[in-house]
């Protein structure tokens, strides 16, 4: 049962649950689904996954247009504990539904989504926290891809550009950040994760660039 949450633009070097593009977006639905279990409001967390990837609308204005059912039969299959496969014994619990929104019914999602009309003022540092904590994930997931042979770095920058409507693919957002800076935020985000008791894979080809301390090199087209 192949699910996905937006095509996969290209054919995948190797066959793995979760595909790879749906893949990072699900991880970034995951810690959106976190934060507003948090409290962070729907607006703040829209607002923030909007302005991380610089596209035109946030993650959740995706899942209601999508629809709430889709989203979480696809998150449901990568919590899925049963199987011992690659993407398991890769991440472990980190698509875990557990302290995440997504738990909810669609119909209780719905609701939560309408809820929220009022004008509300957004608070920068807030924002900015939050953007760095979407960008912690996508930095970890896309590395995972990339140095596990999925897909090619050029093809996953090229896929959130074309698909996910990001204005950069998340190896060029390293670069813009600072391999030493993203990997700082990558610390930071494991050590939030570990505290809430779920797993935060450092790649190994994360690690390795921040000790070449080099930027990634993004071959052109």
């Amino acid at each position: 049962l192949n699910l996905q949450l937006v095509p996969e633009p290209y054919p995948l070097k190797k066959e793995r649950r979760g595909g790879a593009l749906n893949l990072l977006l699900a991880a970034l639905l995951l810690e959106a689904g976190r934060m507003l279990n948090e409290g962070r409001t729907v607006k703040e967390v829209e607002e923030a996954s909007r302005r991380a990837f610089k596209s035109s609308g946030g993650l959740l204005s995706f899942c209601q247009r999508i629809g709430f059912s889709r989203v979480q039969e696809y998150l449901v299959s990568l919590a899925s504990q049963e199987a011992e496969d690659d993407l398991r014994i890769t991440y472990d619990n980190f698509f875990s539904l557990k302290n995440n929104i997504f738990n909810l019914t669609p119909e209780e999602l719905t609701k939560i989504f309408n809820e929220e009309k009022e004008p509300e003022i957004l608070d920068e540092m807030t924002l900015e926290f939050l953007v760095k904590r979407f960008w912690a994930v996508a930095f970890v997931v896309a590395t995972e891809l990339v140095g596990a042979r999925i897909i090619e770095l050029e093809q996953l920058e090229a896929a959130t550009q074309k698909e996910l409507g990001w204005h950069k693919g998340p190896f060029a957002l390293m670069n813009q950040v600072g391999i030493q800076e993203a990997m700082r935020l990558v610390i930071h985000q494991v050590e939030v994760s570990h505290r809430k008791e779920i797993n935060f894979p450092v790649p190994p080809l994360l690690i390795n660039q921040t000790q070449v301390n080099a930027p990634w090199l993004i071959k052109s087209k």
